[in-house]
């Protein structure tokens, strides 16, 4: 019994360390999906100090986001630099990013390309 309740709080714990390391990330993710794009600059902004000492994969996903937000709001030479970052890492680090995201970066960057944008 005591082996069973020490692993439910292991298990509990993970999770909730989990849902708070998501944090910030996390919601600037969902402001980004939901088209809440002020919402989701200003946290990737406020984030951007912090996200200096993350994983390459949790960079490379702020990148993302950070290149995809600036693209919605029209700022294709900002977002150039975020998504090259983001590819540049991910190429650095093979499946830094999920299947998806990989597909959202491919997609972002031809969309710059097709405009005279593409990123250097």
């Amino acid at each position: 019994m005591r082996s069973r309740l020490a692993l439910a709080l292991a298990l509990v714990s993970t999770l909730v360390l989990g849902a708070c390391s998501g944090g910030g990330l996390g919601t600037a993710k969902a402001d980004f999906h939901k088209g809440r794009l002020p919402e989701a600059k200003s946290e990737l902004l406020r984030l951007e100090p912090e996200s200096h000492s993350w994983s390459n994969q949790r960079r490379a996903e702020y990148a993302l986001y950070r290149g995809l937000v600036h693209l919605s709001l029209g700022d294709r030479s900002a977002a150039g630099v975020w998504l090259a970052e983001a590819k540049a890492l991910d190429d650095a680090q093979p499946r830094a990013l999920s299947d998806d995201d990989r597909i959202r970066l491919k997609l972002a960057l031809e969309s710059l390309a097709t405009s005279g944008s593409a990123p250097p």
